[in-house]
């Protein structure tokens, strides 16, 4: 009697870590997009919901202009008001009166790790990025720079 409860004990462990190891492998493999987005620099980015990077909250309902601004506290991918443009590729520096109206104009700051300073110290450049939506999380990547790979991932709330 018992040692049909052995048995029956390391039948159905077997099955269960057979279950698991035939589990793992889809659960590694990265999520595709659900949607991805080129935006080219100085298109608006209108987010469907709101964006959460950290205690940065980026409201949804109207629409942004994204820069990349560096300063000595560090680079940040900067949420512009629509009618806050500059041409694609210029630089703004912030000391002077065009970035000081353009900072006037700038929303929300979300912090960039980056070791790589396309961007000069005190100026801001407007970015094209490509939003990938997974969604429960938004990734937008800046592209078109020397820098490859910039990304912030936010999470969505709808």
């Amino acid at each position: 009697m018992q040692s049909a409860r052995v048995i029956a004990l390391t039948l159905v462990l077997s099955l269960a870590t057979s279950s698991l190891l035939l589990a793992a492998p889809a659960a590694a493999k990265p999520a595709k997009p659900a949607k991805v987005k080129n935006y080219k620099a100085g298109e608006l980015f209108c987010p469907a919901g709101v964006l959460v990077f950290g205690n940065i909250v980026v409201q949804s309902g109207r629409c942004y202009v994204l820069f990349v601004l560096r300063e000595s506290r560090g680079t940040f991918l900067a949420f512009a008001a629509p009618d806050a443009k500059i041409p694609p590729g210029q630089l703004v520096r912030l000391h002077t009166p065009a970035g000081a109206k353009l900072r006037g104009r700038i929303f929300y700051l979300v912090p960039m790790r980056t070791t790589a300073a396309f961007v000069p110290m005190d100026a801001v450049m407007l970015v094209a990025v490509r939003a990938d939506d997974f969604g429960p999380q938004l990734s937008l990547t800046i592209v078109g720079t020397p820098s490859p790979n910039l990304t912030v991932i936010f999470n969505v709330r709808l």
